[in-house]
């Protein structure tokens, strides 16, 4: 199963940083991640089909729980896009499955293959370092529309993981927000 989660800035994302970026986007939100939910069973099949990233191949299993793993991709301010496995009972919060209070979940409608797609896209991008520029001009979409970038900030790096499997080919990535994806995937919940 394939999740966005939109982070409200409270709890992890209590600063007045996040509460600026909400209020300038227009919206109740600060930030956006995918989480990839999987049993076992699909997990194995995933990694089995990945080059490389050997220590996630060996540390997804130190995280199951009740069968799932939950395999998170993201970019924050001042780190590289990355990945971290989540756990509901993780006692660090950044750890931890997103709870109603601090964020908004949107399941998204893909197939198995899509998400596999999409897990190796954003997996292939790690390490690339956080687009400060485009972040602060994110809502002034001045930049060149691209399915790849040298660096991206939250909602772009989605927005590009979800042009590799053929939604939002109109959609200029480096124009969109965390408070504008999270319109367009309700609005277009087929995704």
């Amino acid at each position: 199963m394939l999740q966005s989660s939109f982070a409200r800035p409270v709890g992890l994302f209590d600063n007045w940083f996040n509460r600026f970026v909400s209020f300038v986007t227009q919206g109740s939100f600060c930030h956006s991640e995918f989480i990839f939910s999987w049993d076992m069973d699909t997990a194995s099949k995933f990694f089995e089909g990945v080059e490389g990233y050997e220590s996630l191949k060996t540390q997804y299993l130190e995280h199951v729980e009740d069968g799932k793993v939950n395999i998170c991709f993201y970019v924050v301010w001042g780190d590289v896009c990355s990945y971290r496995l989540l756990k509901h009972t993780n006692r660090t919060a950044f750890y931890r499955m997103p709870n109603e209070v601090e964020h908004k979940v949107v399941e998204l409608n893909v197939g198995e293959n899509d998400e596999f797609q999409l897990a190796k896209f954003l997996l292939s991008q790690c390490g690339k370092n956080y687009d400060y520029s485009g972040a602060l001009a994110s809502f002034i979409p001045l930049r060149r529309s691209s399915t790849v970038y040298d660096s991206y900030f939250c909602s772009q790096y989605m927005v590009c993981g979800l042009q590799h499997i053929g939604r939002f080919g109109n959609v200029n990535p480096s124009g969109v927000t965390p408070n504008s994806l999270y319109r367009m995937l309700l609005t277009t919940r087929d995704v």
